[in-house]
C-alpha cells in the first residue's frame, strides 16, 4: 500500500496518555462546528487492538444493538479487536477529569460491545483499493434512540454524481482530529460534523465501486474529515441516510477524503446480515 495513504483512525497507543492530559484545544472536524444533538445516535469507539491502544474512531448506530463503522475499526493483523467501548455523549471526554482511573471512566461512562465483526474480505487493505472497509460493533443492550442512521438505497452515490446538483451535499459526522497542519491542528474529542460534496466514483484510488472521494477544504462551506473520523457516517445531505463510512486519505486531513460505499450489494449483504 503506497505508505502516503493513511488510514483516518485514532490517534495510536499514546492516546489514553493524551485522555488523561484533558487538555486540548476546542477548534473544528476540519473547516465544521460542533454537532450537538443533531446526530445523536453517531457515537465515537475506544479499543484497544492487537494487543496496542487505545485508538478511537466514529460509529453509527442503524438499530437499537448495531452499530456500522470502518473494517479497520474492528480488526487488526487478522484478530477483532482485544476490547471495544462506544459512547453517544457529545463530548466523549464528559466525566473523565471525576474518574480515578481510566477504567473506572470507561466502566462508567462507555459501553462495552459484546463482540465487533469486519467485513469477511476485509484484509488490513492488502487488496488496496478494494479494501472492504467496513465493520459493525454488535451491542449487549439496546441503546434507545428517537431514530437511527439509515442504510441507503442501492447505487445512491452514482445517482447524486450523475445528477450532479443541489442535491450533491453530504455531512461527514465524527469525533475526529480538527486537522493537523496549523492553524486548523486540534482535537478535542467532541463530536462534530462538516459539509462535502462528492467529486469522483471513478479513479486510481476508487478501487471496483469501493471508495468514493470527497472534498476535504473549507471552500464553499465545506470540511471534511481527519484521525479519529474513521468509521463515521457521510450522510447524504442533511438526513440520516448513510452513503459511505470514512476510510482513509492521502493528504493531511485537508483536500480529498476516501469513504467507503455501503451503497453497493457487497457492503450491504455483510451489514444485513447482522442486523436482528
Amino acid at each position: 500500500m503506497n505508505q502516503a495513504i493513511h488510514r483516518a483512525m485514532g490517534r495510536g497507543a499514546a492516546f489514553a496518555a493524551a485522555l488523561l492530559l484533558a487538555a486540548l484545544p476546542a477548534q473544528a472536524i476540519t473547516f465544521g462546528e460542533l454537532d450537538g444533538n443533531r446526530h445523536p445516535y453517531v457515537g465515537t469507539l475506544l479499543f484497544v487492538q492487537d494487543g496496542e491502544g487505545y485508538y478511537s474512531c466514529t460509529g453509527t448506530l442503524i438499530s437499537p444493538t448495531v452499530m456500522l463503522t470502518a473494517g479497520h475499526c474492528v480488526e487488526g493483523n487478522g484478530k477483532p479487536n482485544d476490547v471495544t467501548y462506544v459512547r453517544f455523549d457529545a463530548d466523549a471526554l464528559e466525566g473523565l477529569d471525576a474518574a480515578p482511573t481510566l477504567q473506572a471512566w470507561l466502566d462508567q461512562k462507555w459501553i462495552k460491545a459484546k463482540t465487533v465483526v469486519a467485513h469477511p474480505q476485509y484484509e488490513d487493505y492488502a487488496q488496496f483499493p478494494d479494501n472492504y472497509d467496513v465493520g459493525v460493533v454488535i451491542l449487549p443492550k439496546a441503546v434507545k434512540m428517537p431514530t437511527y442512521g439509515a442504510l441507503p438505497p442501492l447505487g445512491l452515490l452514482d445517482q447524486v454524481l450523475a445528477a450532479d446538483g443541489a442535491g450533491n451535499r453530504w455531512t461527514a459526522v465524527g469525533y475526529g482530529s480538527q486537522g493537523v497542519l496549523k492553524p486548523f491542528a486540534g482535537d478535542d474529542y467532541r463530536r462534530y460534523q462538516a459539509s462535502q460534496r462528492l467529486i469522483e466514483l471513478v479513479s486510481t484510488f476508487n478501487g471496483d465501486s469501493s471508495n468514493a472521494k470527497f472534498s476535504n477544504n473549507p471552500g464553499n462551506n465545506g470540511g471534511g474529515t481527519c484521525y479519529g473520523d474513521s468509521g463515521g457516517p457521510i450522510f447524504h445531505r442533511t438526513g440520516n441516510v448513510i452513503g459511505a463510512v470514512t476510510s482513509f486519505g492521502y493528504t493531511p486531513c485537508i483536500g480529498v477524503d476516501y469513504q467507503y460505499r455501503i451503497d453497493t450489494p457487497s457492503a450491504q449483504d455483510f451489514i444485513r446480515a447482522h442486523l436482528p
